[in-house]
């Protein structure tokens, strides 16, 4: 509007008239000529209005930052471990003296480069440094071991699956939450895996809880079935450190070597993620009553099995980098 304003006037038109046909005031065009013959067309370029300051700088934002990543709402006497925008909307009056609208942080918070996540279980018995060093001395060593073998290395673990277990989500009109026919029964079967990083997949599908006979039983099907010496990474679940297990394993110690994950860290063993894959079909579609519920999950886990991109797959999760750097040295 400003460059064809000034144009008609340049072509002999009166300001007058010009802004009454643009129905602007008549000093708005004179203003805009005034800038034109001062500075040139650029001058007539559209800006952004600064509009009101914000609340926080960007020494405040970068502290709130801070505070948010470095820190659950518990630590600062909230009560509350998780981030909600209230506790955020307080934590900026209480450091700031600043009062911010919800809708405000809401803003803040993705400028920050926040969202909105579920956040991971984590033990509090849970040793961080023992984690650390695991990850970056005791497991490099380990796999330096076993390549000096030419034997296997391979993650072990259990899980359940359980045949009421949660379902997915889905799209419903607001206010009205949809049903799912699920059969009423509570059928469980336990599973327990092996897994390598080049992709192979060892399992057995069981009720009732792993006793050390069982887990001694998995073992020697173990050692029919790969060749050389194995070297097998687990937690210390009851079964895995059993007297009955620990005979075993030193009766076998010129084929079979255990080696145990940092207490309270199963998100530092690859095997975890199996069952993530494994319980996710369950969610989205729930066995049918007349479907065997072992059957179903034993034919889930040979579909797992014979895909060794997938069991690779496994191990490019964030929270087991520690194993491919290990096996890259």
């Amino acid at each position: 509007m400003r460059r064809l304003a000034v144009r008609r006037v340049e072509a002999g038109e009166s300001q007058t008239a010009v802004a009454a046909s643009l129905e602007v005031n008549k000093h708005t065009v004179s203003k805009w000529m005034r800038a034109f013959r001062e500075g040139g067309a650029k001058e007539l370029a559209s800006t952004k209005s600064s509009g009101r300051p914000p609340a926080l700088d960007e020494r405040q934002l970068a502290r709130l930052k801070r505070i948010i990543v470095g820190k659950t709402p518990d630590q600062l006497d909230f009560g509350s471990v998780l981030w909600t925008p209230p506790i955020v909307q307080e934590t900026i009056r209480r450091t700031f003296d600043v009062s911010l609208h919800a809708t405000t942080v809401g803003r803040t918070l993705e400028r920050l480069g926040l969202t909105p996540q579920k956040p991971v279980r984590r033990a509090f018995q849970r040793d961080e440094e023992a984690c650390e060093r695991w990850a970056s001395a005791e497991f490099p060593a380990i796999v330096r071991a076993a390549k000096r073998k030419q034997g296997t290395l391979l993650f072990l673990d259990e899980a359940g699956v359980n045949e009421d277990g949660p379902v997915g989500t889905t799209w419903a009109l607001r206010g009205q939450r949809p049903a799912v026919k699920t059969t009423g029964s509570r059928r469980r079967v336990n599973v327990i895996s092996a897994i390598s990083p080049r992709g192979r997949l060892w399992f057995r599908c069981f009720k009732g809880t792993l006793t050390a006979q069982r887990f001694v039983e998995f073992l020697r099907a173990l050692l029919r079935e790969v060749r050389g010496h194995i070297t097998l990474v687990l937690d210390r679940h009851p079964a895995h450190v059993a007297a009955a297990t620990r005979r075993f394993v030193e009766a076998s110690q010129h084929r079979l070597r255990i080696e145990f994950l940092p207490s309270y860290a199963p998100d530092m063993n690859p095997d975890e993620h199996v069952w993530s894959y494994l319980k996710g079909p369950f969610r989205r579609e729930p066995p049918h009553p007349d479907e065997d519920f072992a059957d179903v999950v034993n034919d889930s886990m040979v579909l797992i099995r014979n895909s060794p991109r997938l069991v690779r797959a496994f191990f490019g999760h964030p929270e087991v980098a520690y194993v491919r750097d290990a096996l890259k040295r």
